[in-house]
Order: C-alpha cells, then sequence, then structure tokens
C-alpha cells in the first residue's frame, strides 16, 4: 500500500511490543542524563553551526508535511534535546523515556541553542510564509522559563510559526509561564500537559498501560495501534475541538 506520509521509514506500531524501563541505580538515571552522552551536540553560534531543527521526514512517526486538519500543508521540524538532563524529576518516564533505545543526535540545552532557534525561526518564516510547524520536543522538556519565554517571542514575531508538543511539568515557574503561552496562543502553541492530575483546565494527556485502562474522556494515540500512519496524517493532539479530551499514549 502506497503511504502519505513523507519520511523516509514507515513508523512501526506498539501492537506486539513491551515497553521497558531503565534500573533505578543506572547512570543515566541517577546523573540526569541521556543513556547516549556522546550522541549530544553543541550548537554553534555562526552560520555553519549544525542545525536544531531539522525536517521531520527523519521521524517516522511525525513525518515532513502535515496532510491533514487545520494545519493541513505546512512542512514539519522537529527538536531534540537531552532526556532527563531538561526534564522535571517528577516526569512519570523517567527511568522508561523512550529515547533509551534512540542512538541519533540531542541538542545541548542552554543560550547557544537559544540563539540558534532564534535565527534558525526567523529563516523558516521566510521559506514558509504560508505556515509551518515545529514539534517540541521528541526527547527532552523545557528546561528554563527563559526559554519558555523564547518560544512566546518567536510565536509573536513570526504568525506563520505553530507549535506541538508536551510537557511533563504540572507545577512551578515552567509550569506557570507555560500556561500563559496556552491561554495566549492556544490554537498555535498546542502543547499538552502528561499526565497532569485529573480534572485539569488545560490540553492533557494521558500514559495507560493496556487498552482497557484508557478511561472515558481519553481517545487513543491512534498512530501507536497503526490506526493512522503518523502524527502527520492524525492531527488529534493540536485539533481545537479536543483541548479538553486528554490523548491516551500506550506507555513505550
Amino acid at each position: 500500500m502506497t503511504r502519505k506520509t513523507k519520511s523516509r521509514w514507515a513508523a512501526r506500531p506498539h501492537n506486539g511490543r513491551s515497553a521497558s524501563s531503565l534500573p533505578h541505580d543506572h547512570p543515566a538515571v541517577l546523573d540526569r542524563r541521556t543513556v547516549y552522552p556522546s550522541t549530544v551536540r553543541s550548537p554553534r553560534r555562526d552560520a555553519n553551526g549544525l542545525w536544531a531543527l531539522k525536517s521531520g521526514v527523519n521521524n517516522r512517526k511525525i513525518g515532513g508535511q502535515i496532510l491533514k486538519g487545520r494545519w493541513k500543508g505546512f512542512p514539519v521540524y522537529t527538536l531534540t534535546l537531552e532526556e532527563r538532563a531538561t526534564c522535571p524529576t517528577s516526569c512519570r518516564h523517567w527511568r522508561s523515556c523512550y529515547g533509551n533505545n534512540m542512538h541519533w543526535g540531542r541538542m545541548r540545552a542552554g543560550p547557544d541553542l537559544e540563539w540558534r532557534l532564534e535565527r534558525e525561526v526567523a529563516l523558516l518564516d521566510i521559506d514558509h510564509p504560508d505556515g509551518f510547524a515545529v514539534r517540541l520536543h521528541v526527547l527532552g522538556d523545557f528546561y528554563s522559563v527563559e526559554y519558555v519565554e523564547l518560544w512566546g517571542k518567536l510565536l509573536e514575531r513570526h504568525p506563520d510559526l505553530h507549535i506541538w508538543g508536551y510537557t511533563a511539568h504540572s507545577d512551578g515557574p515552567i509550569f506557570a509561564a507555560l500556561v500563559e503561552l496556552v491561554k495566549r496562543y492556544g490554537a498555535r502553541f498546542a502543547v499538552r500537559f502528561s499526565n497532569a492530575p485529573f480534572p485539569f483546565p488545560y490540553p492533557a494527556t494521558i500514559t495507560v498501560e493496556t487498552e482497557q485502562q484508557i478511561p472515558a474522556d481519553a481517545i487513543l494515540c491512534p498512530v501507536q495501534v497503526g490506526k493512522t500512519e503518523s502524527c502527520s496524517t492524525c492531527g488529534l493532539c493540536w485539533h481545537t475541538k479536543l483541548t479538553k479530551r486528554r490523548i491516551a499514549f500506550l506507555r513505550h
């Protein structure tokens, strides 16, 4: 069957595959870092530096162009940070992060990354005047209030920018900064709060072990079970009519 998703590889459903967790005393768990420290790359502040934002064609689950919904036609770019190093320790997937099985590059968080992101988004805005989407974060999370505020400035500066992603923050200053962006740019800043307490006033997700555990208010991610090819052919996570319903993800 001909695939619609623009990606180098086809996504693999989670049917028949089991989740795995690192031991509680694994160095990556204790030291707040990835299992693959050699894959963490530092951005450079020059025109020849490695781009932080990558085309979604490199990610089989996401895809390079959105083919459904109100963002249809938008090219997709992704940002991958270092898991655990940028995540709150409250994350439910601290040991079971799917980054444990991802060997590709991660960008090092900090001022150099933020410098590059400002310039890369500006260039993408020129290249895609009809709109483009950025998936935050394939791995990692919002690591500071200043970093959240950077994305707020970019949303204000570049009306063609649209964002979706997930965060494990459910309290504290970073959470508060994210809530402000959701309130102000909800149609363009479709960030969901992972495993937030229920009920919750903002878009959220829930992790389950089996389909039988999915609550009545949630919708199972169709990509995980092979009902659609990728995020690009789905669009549930940024669908405005579904912001009050949680997206359920099978632990992976």
